[in-house]
């Protein structure tokens, strides 16, 4: 991050929706990620549904506490078609989803999720995928039980690391692009429509 981005995000009030989500989820909003976790006050829950109740993102509460809500949020159609990789579905099978419909399948992950953070039961990794990630670093995670990586950036990494550090920079440039936006005085409703993901009715689960 450059000097003159770290300035302009230091500057941002950290309390506002706004600076959550753009800080948080800003490949996302640039539509060049298909999913982001968003953790906010529960205060903020109904905020969050609204603000992108009429857009392409899609919200999933994974978990909630006395005091935080964990979305998923992600964009339908690139998220079904990350899980149609023959790769993606063959480690879905793996993890026990064969032939489920995607409310389904974000249906048990938040069951898993909320074991997870309540500390019943261990993490669900095909959280990964649901997030992005390569498949193959998804199962070098497992099998090195979170060693041995060759590079970590917005994951750890396992293989072809050429192309994650590309997929890594574009996430940094999304970042920086959108925390200048956000300090403009720009709101997360206009950075939805300037990147077309302000375009579909989104889906709540």
């Amino acid at each position: 991050m450059s000097k003159e981005t770290l300035h302009l995000m230091l500057k941002l009030n950290p309390e506002e929706l706004d600076t959550q989500v753009a800080l948080q989820c800003a490949p996302l909003l640039t539509g060049v990620k298909i999913s982001n976790l968003l953790t906010v006050e529960r205060s903020k829950r109904t905020a969050v549904l609204e603000l992108f109740k009429e857009t392409a993102v899609s919200c999933c509460i994974l978990y909630e506490s006395s005091e935080k809500t964990t979305f998923l949020l992600y964009i339908r159609q690139a998220l079904l078609g990350y899980l149609a990789r023959p790769e993606v579905t063959a480690l879905m099978e793996r993890f026990g989803y064969r032939g489920w419909d995607l409310e389904e399948i974000l249906s048990l992950v938040s069951i898993k999720y909320e074991e997870h953070m309540e500390d019943r039961a261990g993490f669900p990794h095909e959280i990964g995928l649901l997030l992005g990630f390569p498949a193959k670093d998804v199962t070098g995670f497992i099998e090195n039980n979170g060693k041995n990586f060759l590079y970590m950036g917005y994951w750890k990494v396992y293989s072809d690391l050429p192309e994650c550090r590309r997929t890594f920079q574009a996430y940094n440039h999304a970042r920086e692009h959108i925390i200048h936006m956000v300090s403009r005085g720009m709101k997360i409703d206009g950075i939805l429509r300037i990147h077309n993901l302000k375009q579909y009715k989104s889906m709540t689960i």
